[in-house]
Protein backbone atom coordinates (compact mmCIF):
# COMPACT_ATOMS: atom_id res chain seq x y z
CA UNK A 1 0.00 0.00 0.00
CA UNK A 2 1.33 3.43 -0.85
CA UNK A 3 0.30 6.78 0.52
CA UNK A 4 -1.12 9.46 -1.74
CA UNK A 5 -0.81 13.14 -0.97
CA UNK A 6 -3.58 15.46 -2.15
CA UNK A 7 -2.82 19.11 -3.02
CA UNK A 8 -5.71 21.55 -3.37
CA UNK A 9 -6.23 25.32 -3.18
CA UNK A 10 -6.71 26.75 0.32
CA UNK A 11 -10.33 27.41 1.28
CA UNK A 12 -11.87 28.70 4.52
CA UNK A 13 -13.07 25.14 5.26
CA UNK A 14 -9.52 23.76 4.91
CA UNK A 15 -8.20 26.48 7.22
CA UNK A 16 -10.81 25.53 9.86
CA UNK A 17 -9.91 21.86 9.47
CA UNK A 18 -6.23 22.71 9.88
CA UNK A 19 -6.91 24.64 13.09
CA UNK A 20 -8.96 21.68 14.43
CA UNK A 21 -5.90 19.48 13.78
CA UNK A 22 -3.60 21.84 15.69
CA UNK A 23 -1.95 23.41 12.64
CA UNK A 24 -0.87 26.99 13.48
CA UNK A 25 -2.38 28.53 10.32
CA UNK A 26 -4.09 31.92 10.22
CA UNK A 27 -7.78 31.85 9.36
CA UNK A 28 -7.04 35.01 7.35
CA UNK A 29 -4.83 33.10 4.90
CA UNK A 30 -6.06 33.97 1.39
CA UNK A 31 -7.47 31.35 -0.96
CA UNK A 32 -5.23 29.89 -3.64
CA UNK A 33 -6.21 28.89 -7.14
CA UNK A 34 -6.33 25.55 -8.89
CA UNK A 35 -3.01 24.35 -10.33
CA UNK A 36 -3.17 24.20 -14.13
CA UNK A 37 -1.31 21.91 -16.48
CA UNK A 38 0.87 24.87 -17.48
CA UNK A 39 1.69 25.71 -13.84
CA UNK A 40 2.77 22.15 -13.16
CA UNK A 41 4.85 21.94 -16.36
CA UNK A 42 6.60 25.22 -15.52
CA UNK A 43 7.47 24.06 -12.00
CA UNK A 44 8.72 20.63 -13.11
CA UNK A 45 10.90 22.21 -15.81
CA UNK A 46 12.40 24.64 -13.28
CA UNK A 47 13.71 21.97 -10.88
CA UNK A 48 17.45 21.53 -11.40
CA UNK A 49 18.65 17.93 -11.36
CA UNK A 50 15.27 16.48 -12.33
CA UNK A 51 13.58 15.45 -15.54
CA UNK A 52 9.83 15.36 -15.86
CA UNK A 53 6.98 15.45 -18.30
CA UNK A 54 3.32 16.37 -18.21
CA UNK A 55 0.87 14.42 -20.41
CA UNK A 56 -2.79 14.94 -21.28
CA UNK A 57 -5.13 17.86 -21.73
CA UNK A 58 -5.60 21.03 -19.68
CA UNK A 59 -8.51 19.37 -17.84
CA UNK A 60 -7.15 15.84 -17.45
CA UNK A 61 -3.40 15.39 -17.07
CA UNK A 62 -0.72 13.30 -15.39
CA UNK A 63 2.97 13.92 -14.79
CA UNK A 64 6.11 12.09 -13.77
CA UNK A 65 9.35 13.49 -12.42
CA UNK A 66 12.59 11.79 -11.41
CA UNK A 67 16.00 12.89 -10.23
CA UNK A 68 18.81 12.59 -12.72
CA UNK A 69 20.92 11.14 -9.91
CA UNK A 70 20.60 7.36 -9.77
CA UNK A 71 21.20 4.93 -6.91
CA UNK A 72 22.14 1.25 -7.01
CA UNK A 73 20.39 -1.14 -4.67
CA UNK A 74 19.82 -4.87 -4.29
CA UNK A 75 16.68 -6.79 -3.36
CA UNK A 76 16.98 -9.93 -1.21
CA UNK A 77 14.21 -11.84 0.51
CA UNK A 78 13.84 -15.02 2.53
CA UNK A 79 11.15 -15.98 0.02
CA UNK A 80 12.69 -17.74 -3.04
CA UNK A 81 9.74 -16.78 -5.26
CA UNK A 82 10.21 -13.09 -4.46
CA UNK A 83 13.94 -13.42 -5.13
CA UNK A 84 13.23 -15.09 -8.45
CA UNK A 85 10.88 -12.29 -9.50
CA UNK A 86 12.60 -9.25 -7.97
CA UNK A 87 15.99 -10.32 -6.60
CA UNK A 88 19.30 -8.92 -7.67
CA UNK A 89 20.82 -5.52 -8.35
CA UNK A 90 18.71 -2.58 -9.53
CA UNK A 91 19.25 1.07 -10.42
CA UNK A 92 16.60 3.70 -9.72
CA UNK A 93 16.31 7.48 -9.50
CA UNK A 94 17.18 8.82 -6.03
CA UNK A 95 13.80 10.60 -5.91
CA UNK A 96 10.69 10.37 -8.08
CA UNK A 97 6.99 11.18 -8.04
CA UNK A 98 3.88 10.60 -10.12
CA UNK A 99 1.18 13.26 -10.21
CA UNK A 100 -2.47 12.88 -11.25
CA UNK A 101 -5.19 15.49 -11.74
CA UNK A 102 -8.29 14.67 -9.67
CA UNK A 103 -11.84 15.93 -10.19
CA UNK A 104 -13.62 15.48 -6.84
CA UNK A 105 -17.37 16.23 -6.98
CA UNK A 106 -18.40 19.68 -5.73
CA UNK A 107 -14.76 20.73 -5.18
CA UNK A 108 -11.96 22.40 -7.10
CA UNK A 109 -9.76 20.07 -9.13
CA UNK A 110 -6.79 18.88 -7.10
CA UNK A 111 -3.56 16.96 -7.60
CA UNK A 112 -2.68 13.54 -6.21
CA UNK A 113 1.01 12.78 -5.62
CA UNK A 114 2.73 9.45 -5.04
CA UNK A 115 6.45 9.26 -4.47
CA UNK A 116 9.23 10.65 -2.33
CA UNK A 117 7.92 13.07 0.30
CA UNK A 118 10.85 15.49 0.05
CA UNK A 119 10.26 15.90 -3.69
CA UNK A 120 6.50 16.30 -3.18
CA UNK A 121 7.11 19.06 -0.59
CA UNK A 122 9.50 20.82 -2.99
CA UNK A 123 6.95 20.71 -5.84
CA UNK A 124 4.08 21.86 -3.60
CA UNK A 125 6.18 24.77 -2.28
CA UNK A 126 6.99 25.88 -5.84
CA UNK A 127 3.36 25.53 -6.95
CA UNK A 128 2.26 27.79 -4.08
CA UNK A 129 4.55 30.52 -5.47
CA UNK A 130 2.64 30.33 -8.79
CA UNK A 131 -0.91 29.57 -7.59
CA UNK A 132 -1.16 31.03 -4.12
CA UNK A 133 -1.73 29.12 -0.88
CA UNK A 134 -2.25 25.38 -1.23
CA UNK A 135 -3.29 22.75 1.32
CA UNK A 136 -1.98 19.19 1.26
CA UNK A 137 -2.77 16.10 3.23
CA UNK A 138 -1.81 12.44 3.23
CA UNK A 139 -4.64 10.03 2.61
CA UNK A 140 -3.33 8.05 5.60
CA UNK A 141 -3.63 10.65 8.38
CA UNK A 142 -5.63 13.59 7.08
CA UNK A 143 -3.66 16.29 8.93
CA UNK A 144 -3.33 19.16 6.47
CA UNK A 145 -0.15 21.06 5.70
CA UNK A 146 -0.29 24.53 4.20
CA UNK A 147 2.09 25.77 1.51
CA UNK A 148 2.31 29.55 1.42
CA UNK A 149 3.97 31.55 -1.38
CA UNK A 150 6.28 33.48 0.97
CA UNK A 151 7.45 30.51 3.08
CA UNK A 152 10.05 27.89 2.17
CA UNK A 153 8.66 25.22 4.51
CA UNK A 154 5.01 24.22 5.00
CA UNK A 155 2.93 25.22 7.99
CA UNK A 156 1.93 21.94 9.59
CA UNK A 157 1.53 19.96 12.78
CA UNK A 158 3.48 16.75 12.27
CA UNK A 159 4.41 15.31 15.68
CA UNK A 160 6.75 12.76 14.11
CA UNK A 161 9.08 15.60 13.04
CA UNK A 162 9.75 16.43 16.70
CA UNK A 163 10.60 12.80 17.58
CA UNK A 164 13.89 12.73 15.67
Amino acid sequence: MSISYILTPVTPQLLEWGRECGVPISLETPAGRTVTRGDLAQVLESLAGFTGDVRGTEEDFTASIASEEMIDWEYKSDDPLLNQAFGGPHTSPRESADIYRLHPPDQSPSLSFQGHLTLIVLIASELAKHCGPQAAFATSDGIPAFFLPDQQTPVWNQPWLDEG
